[in-house]
């Protein structure tokens, strides 16, 4: 994954899920995402809610490679998703501040820097 698809769906799943920018929430590259919680896999084909993260993830980058909104809620509409739902991804795009893009694409830096090996299991204690 690109470490703006990286960015993004860490900005949709913290604002979805009302995560506070302070939150320990990060996207690993197989798109799985770390909270204090344990490791959550999203699938837009499971919940609405997953669906909703992955849609507003995907109209951010979309946005930050210069598509405006607008044409962003059509195209929302045009695959399928229903206008109330492109309505409200729409309406928190045009929300967005822009200290919010400006800490996304922080973010992505981040993410572009980001080339560690994430330990997703405990090691067996030793010595004991």
């Amino acid at each position: 994954m690109t470490p703006e698809n990286r960015a993004c769906h860490e900005y949709a799943y913290r604002v979805v899920l009302g995560f506070m920018p302070d939150s320990d929430v990060h996207v690993m590259r197989n798109l799985k995402v770390v909270t204090n919680s344990g490791i959550e896999e999203v699938d837009p084909s499971g919940y609405p809610t997953e669906a909703l993260i992955c849609a507003l993830a995907q109209t951010m980058q979309f946005h930050l490679t210069g598509v405006q909104f607008g044409e962003l809620r059509n195209d929302l509409i045009a695959a399928g998703m229903g206008v109330e739902a492109a309505n409200l991804v729409h309406d928190h795009l045009v929300d967005v501040s822009v200290e919010e893009w400006a800490r996304l694409r922080e973010r992505v830096v981040y993410y572009a820097h980001d080339n560690a090996s994430p330990i997703l299991a405990s090691s067996a204690e030793e010595g004991l």
